[in-house]
């Protein structure tokens, strides 16, 4: 015996690779609609946001829609024009691009966006650039990844180049998702402690606004570094098993990229913006009831909210652009009234401020 596969050890591989290719197309079929609902959530919840950032939404979304048509395109060459074609079935079509190179370049973009709210939170240059290079580092592994898979064309010739215990493809990916993994744990880690330190005991409004932005700050990012983490003990850890086990890699890996896209849609989505009824946040839960003596609200109470969303959401328009509606700005005094309104089973109280004349 020469040691090469049989038929039958040729065939199980063959359908190892089609089912993990199906499974990551519906994966990003399902995926994709979830952020297409999250970008309609936030055009019609935040109107008002500057022109830059509903610019860069949207580019995300036609990034992803992209990403869908691609993967959708190779499924169709796969399992309806050439169904029963070994060749066509051999070929690795597009996805070395949709896996590795536009993977790696969304990856990229949401990194970013992720170091620089890191940046205006922590204010550390050096957390930031660390954050920023591990991006770098993982998007241009990605690409590598991308190339390397470009160059074996075939099914076959990407398992020819894994037969190697050092094979390039292997030190690539761990690279990728190696570098996504380190890159999300230090912003998740990053961003809890700093804005950990602003809870300020007592005051609900300002810790529930806070506790919010962490805890989705720690499920997203756990969400996308488990992505990783799978990916490389998939396609590394069961290499010898190329063709049988470490094939469903592509699951994870095709998927990343939507897991980055709706991780930066619901930190937008989840802005507490006091008149969004997308938000989840009521407006009663703004009018700092019972707060200070005489039901006076804590100035400090509302600055300190105001600064720690701006810090996560920088903009004048974003999550307090709205508040002008409820909190008029006074020149001379301040006076505080409440306003309430009955409803059928509830009421709510509003508080406004006016100028004292």
């Amino acid at each position: 015996m020469d040691g090469s596969p049989t038929l039958a050890e040729e065939d199980a591989q063959l359908h190892g690779a089609l089912a993990a290719i199906q499974l990551a197309a519906l994966f990003t079929w399902g995926l994709h609609g979830v952020l297409s609902v999250q970008v309609y959530n936030y055009y019609k919840g935040f109107p008002r946001d500057p022109v830059f950032l509903k610019a860069l939404v949207y580019s995300i979304w036609l990034i992803e829609a992209l990403h869908v048509v691609l993967v959708t395109r190779d499924i169709f060459a796969l399992f309806i024009a050439g169904f029963g074609n070994f060749i066509v079935l051999n070929d690795l079509h597009l996805l070395p691009f949709t896996v590795g190179i536009l993977g790696g370049l969304i990856g990229l973009l949401c990194h970013l966006i992720l170091a620089y709210r890191v940046l205006r939170i922590s204010q550390s240059w050096t957390i930031a650039g660390i954050v920023a290079a591990l991006a770098l580092g993982s998007s241009a592994s990605a690409i590598a990844f991308g190339s390397i898979l470009f160059k074996a064309k075939t099914l076959q010739g990407a398992e020819r180049i894994t037969t190697s215990s050092i094979s390039a493809l292997f030190i690539v990916c761990g690279l990728w998702n190696g570098f996504g993994a380190g890159c999300d744990a230090i912003i998740a880690a990053t961003t809890t402690y700093y804005l950990a330190k602003t809870l300020q005991k007592g005051q609900r409004s300002t810790d529930k606004i806070i506790t919010r932005i962490i805890r989705l700050t720690i499920e997203t990012g756990t969400i996308t570094a488990t992505a990783s983490i799978v990916s490389i003990v998939l396609y590394v850890g069961f290499r010898k098993q190329a063709g049988t086990v470490a094939i469903y890699f592509i699951i994870p890996t095709v998927t990343m990229a939507k897991l980055y896209a709706i991780s930066i849609m619901a930190t937008f989505n989840n802005r507490p913006d006091p008149l969004s009824e997308l938000s989840g946040f009521t407006t009663s839960e703004y009018t700092f009831d019972g707060a200070g003596k005489g039901g006076r609200v804590p100035i400090r109470q509302i600055l300190i909210a105001q600064t720690v969303v701006r810090q996560v959401w920088p903009s004048d328009t974003m999550p307090m652009s709205r508040a002008s509606e409820v909190f008029k700005p006074a020149s001379e005094g301040l006076a505080w009234k409440r306003s309430e309104t009955d409803g059928d089973n509830d009421s709510t109280s509003q508080v406004e401020r006016s100028v004292a004349s």
